[in-house]
């Protein structure tokens, strides 16, 4: 492997991405999930907007195939969603107890319910999807083979968060921020400075990324919709909340984070329609990068690609602690009793969740057809069971609650797998079937 500008470029941004991480990991190891609940506005808004974004790829290739739809299925959804979750849930969240969900459902359904809730959340909290990613990069960028590339991404992406937890994973985030921002502005800028301003996108070849619904459809439409409210449940924008300073400091953070996925889908959007524009013959995976080597210098086209790793890496980091944090507490309580305490069974937890997301990431044939089914399945599963064990009705159905989690996702399950239609609206129509019907025939318990 040749030491290029591109390859020295990246070399050095995951350098200071870890000397942010060790530095983070010596303001405190003593809560290693929630980072005794003092995180900052500035730190948790740079912490959730770079672990939101770890598909950058996907990103481009969805664009790449249709067009400005992108901000109707990856962008829309998630603001309002943030904006709700902000005004509703993030007081919950924060004065609440639990560290995790399914220790929240554990608390007002059971024990039984707690497992069952962990072992769903583990199917999107496991990070085998973003071990591929990273794994195809850097086996495309240094020409290893992928199961040793994924072995190496896996361990430079969660090295640091074995030393600091949530703190160290925060203080890398501010580095792989910058880098996420700077790169895409630099591409969207030498894009328009080498073709033309963004009016000149629109051309009979690519008048069709212009129209509403798209080759998508409605239907494709709100079944991301559907999956946007994964932000309800995911592990963590849930953990980040409760580790806030205060309520007012989680509600803030997470509308200034809503602001931040805002620009940064846009300038998404823009590079996504000038590669579509101007290279497309290229493969829509790799978008990004294609157009990065038609208008950027190598130390350029090494930004760019330090920008994808970073946001690659920062969202494999951030599942990986609440999928340890999965294991260590909700579903081996033998690990409890290893060394000292929470620090060392969540290290342990880490190294498992490592292991196992690696072995599937090396089988997994499609990265987006994972990331869309299995959140279709828990989003099915999970949804309204979280935001009900919120409300002062939750104990209603506490007798019914493992068949109202697991139904919607069996249901979500095998659409998919028989290709019947859209996973997600199949299941979640499920799970509101069955919760309206507990509510109506199922009589409150005095």
């Amino acid at each position: 492997m040749m030491f290029t500008p591109e390859i020295i470029v990246v070399i050095v941004s995951v350098i200071v991405v870890h000397a942010a991480g060790v530095l983070g990991s010596r303001r405190g190891r003593q809560d290693f999930v929630l980072a005794e609940r003092s995180m900052s506005q500035p730190l948790l808004v740079a912490t959730l907007v770079a672990t939101w974004y770890g598909a950058v790829l996907a990103s481009g290739e969805f664009v790449m195939r249709h067009g400005i739809v992108f901000l109707l299925c990856f962008g829309l959804p998630y603001y309002i969603v943030a904006i709700v979750y902000a005004g509703w849930l993030s007081k919950r969240v924060r004065e609440g107890m639990s560290a995790s969900i399914p220790e929240q459902i554990g608390r007002v359904h059971g024990p039984q319910a707690r497992r069952v809730a962990a072992v769903l959340l583990l199917v999107i909290t496991v990070p085998a999807s973003y071990q591929l990613m990273i794994g195809y990069i850097l086996s495309n960028l240094t020409g290893l083979s992928l199961g040793l590339s994924i072995i190496v991404g896996t361990v430079f992406s969660v090295s640091y968060v074995t030393l600091g937890g949530l703190r160290s994973d925060a203080y890398a985030n501010v580095v792989q921020l910058v880098l996420m921002f700077g790169s895409m502005v630099l591409l969207t800028v030498a894009s328009m400075m080498t073709f033309g301003g963004p009016e000149l996108l629109s051309t009979a070849k690519t008048r069709h990324l212009f129209d509403i619904p798209g080759s998508l459809g409605w239907a494709g439409i709100a079944s991301w919709w559907v999956i946007a409210m994964q932000t309800f449940i995911d592990p963590n924008i849930y953990v980040r909340t409760a580790s806030a300073s205060s309520v007012s400091v989680a509600r803030k953070a997470i509308l200034w984070s809503a602001v931040c996925w805002i620009v940064f889908d846009v300038l998404q959007l823009v590079a996504g329609l000038y590669a579509a524009r101007y290279v497309p013959g290229s493969s829509p995976a790799v978008a990004y990068l294609t157009l990065s080597d038609v208008v950027l210098p190598q130390w350029g086209r090494g930004l760019v690609l330090a920008g994808i790793i970073a946001a690659v890496s920062s969202t494999l980091s951030g599942y990986a602690l609440v999928s340890a944090s999965t294991i260590a507490d909700d579903l081996l309580p033998m690990l409890r009793h290893a060394g000292s305490g929470s620090v060392s069974r969540h290290r342990i937890g880490l190294v498992l969740t490592s292991v196992v997301g690696a072995a599937f990431a090396y089988a997994v044939p499609s990265i987006i057809d994972l990331i869309f089914v299995a959140s279709s399945i828990v989003v099915s599963a999970l949804l309204l069971p979280t935001l009900v064990s919120h409300s002062h009705f939750a104990s209603r159905f506490t007798a019914e609650m493992i068949p109202i989690m697991t139904i919607p996702a069996a249901v979500s399950a095998i659409v998919a797998a028989g290709n019947f239609g859209q996973p997600a609206l199949f299941g979640i129509g499920t799970s509101l079937l069955l919760h309206i019907a507990h509510l109506m025939w199922v009589r409150p318990t005095t």
